[in-house]
């Protein structure tokens, strides 16, 4: 094995010749928007690698000679938004990101650089944690070969996922059609931001902490003593044998549970519980999102930025992080304290009801189609058909258990967590799934495929070449 040249990068001319490069950026902070630079590594081949320290980079030479390189980075919507803010805009150039690129090839493995190294360039790596004495600005031998490191990997990783990609043409559609225009375009949604509206925060929180007071006294009024209501074991004692209810759900410690599923069983057995509901509801929605968002505003650009991630769930689905704007809860109440720029408007655009039309193109289900060629409420026409009535005749109680058995049959939901969702009995939700099967045969048998393709070979891969992974059937 070739032993690493790492080293001081004294002229651009020494990387100049180089067709693809690895680039990674080191900084005083994981927050994108608000690091300093401290310097850039580059690897054109294994092994070779150059750093160049912030006090010595000419931004403008910098980003005209990268802009006419293939770049390949780990996480490049980190390292690009950094290089942006310091002076150097690689919009435009093409792009490789091996944190991307790894997801794909396989969904489950961890995907961080170092974890990267050693388990596929049967590398040591050294963590950021293990270098004690790291100077960030200053001259810093130990920066610079980590840097280096970093940069080395990446490039080697380029080369080897780059080859498996590029080998299998609907994945390498996927990776280059889609995957990496969508990196562009959330890096930019970071950088963006929102804006929020703290003053309207401010006055829910005052009416949240009112109502949570009243709530408090009113359930303490018909329990008959305080208690702390925030408290599962003082709860689980005042429920259980104060009121004397009863509970089919234990947690794993064999106390009576609590959770939201449970006490939605009693809502219906004492007054006191939809209290204790909506006492929840409120604290949470204070914990979690009044009090907590504004302290997610970015003084510097007065807006809130979240974390897009590409690679973050097994299935390929987005999420998001710091805050979670994916999960901010239905209504008006906290959602319109997201806002508009001053002379700016907010646009609502949404696929209806995507997951169901892709459930239809699989299942190929004659009835699922021609709902959705007709422009008609699938919702209402799955009563409709399993209950062979007119379909002006479905009412809105039984449009929600119809939306529940839709979305939920679809991703495999069996009859007790119908049963929950709807409040159907769990004996209604059984004869509920089997008419919902017989009425769209296709569902149930794209769902039994699916399984018997996934026991047989380990793997399932969608029409884009999305492919997921599993064991576990």
């Amino acid at each position: 094995m070739a032993e690493k040249d790492y080293r001081v990068l004294s002229d651009l001319s020494q990387i100049a010749p180089y067709a693809a490069l690895a680039v990674d950026t080191e900084g005083d902070s994981l927050n994108k928007l608000r690091a300093r630079l401290s310097g850039i590594s580059f690897c054109g081949e294994p092994r070779r690698a150059f750093w160049l320290p912030a006090e010595a980079i000419d931004a403008p030479k910098l980003q005209q000679m990268l802009r006419q390189k293939r770049l390949a980075f780990h996480h490049a919507k980190f390292d690009l938004t950094i290089l942006e803010r310091h002076g150097i805009d690689l919009e435009g150039a093409e792009i490789f990101d091996t944190l991307i690129a790894a997801h794909l090839l396989d969904e489950n493995r961890p995907k961080s650089l170092k974890r990267l190294a050693r388990d596929l360039l049967d590398e040591e790596a050294v963590d950021f944690a293990d270098l004690h004495q790291l100077t960030l600005f200053g001259k810093n031998p130990d920066l610079a070969e980590y840097a280096c490191a970093d940069a080395d990997y990446t490039f080697r990783l380029y080369e080897l996922f780059k080859a498996e990609i590029d080998e299998l043409p609907t994945l390498a559609h996927l990776y280059y059609g889609y995957e990496l225009p969508t990196m562009r375009i959330l890096r930019k949604m970071e950088q963006t931001g929102i804006c929020l509206d703290i003053d309207h925060l401010k006055r829910i929180g005052d009416e949240y902490r009112l109502r949570i007071r009243e709530l408090e006294e009113g359930i303490w009024a018909h329990v008959g003593r305080r208690f702390h209501v925030n408290s599962t074991v003082e709860l689980g004692k005042v429920l259980f044998c104060d009121l004397d209810l009863p509970s089919d759900r234990q947690t794993r410690s064999g106390r009576q549970s609590v959770n939201q599923w449970a006490l939605e069983s009693l809502r219906h057995r004492h007054p006191v519980v939809p209290l204790i509901l909506e006492h929840r509801e409120l604290t949470t929605l204070l914990a979690n999102y009044v009090d907590k968002l504004p302290q997610l505003v970015l003084p510097e650009t007065g807006r809130i930025h979240c974390n897009f991630n590409q690679t973050g769930t097994i299935t390929g689905r987005l999420s998001s992080n710091d805050p979670n704007l994916q999960a901010i809860p239905r209504g008006a109440t906290i959602r319109s304290a997201f806002v508009a720029e001053e002379a700016h408007v907010l646009i609502d655009v949404d696929f209806s009801q995507v997951e169901l039309r892709c459930a239809a193109h699989y299942a190929q289900d004659p009835k699922m189609m021609e709902a959705f060629q007709q422009d008609i409420d699938l919702h209402k026409k799955t009563i409709a058909d399993i209950f062979n009535k007119p379909i002006e005749d479905v009412t809105a109680e039984e449009r929600e258990q119809a939306k529940a058995l839709n979305f939920g049959l679809i991703y495999g939901m069996g009859a007790k967590a119908l049963a929950s969702a709807t409040r159907l009995s769990l004996t209604e939700a059984k004869a509920f799934i089997e008419a919902y099967f017989t009425t769209y045969k296709n569902v149930r048998q794209i769902r039994e495929d699916v399984l018997a393709y996934t026991r047989r070979h380990g793997h399932i891969v969608n029409m884009f070449g999305q492919g997921q992974r599993s064991n576990r059937f």
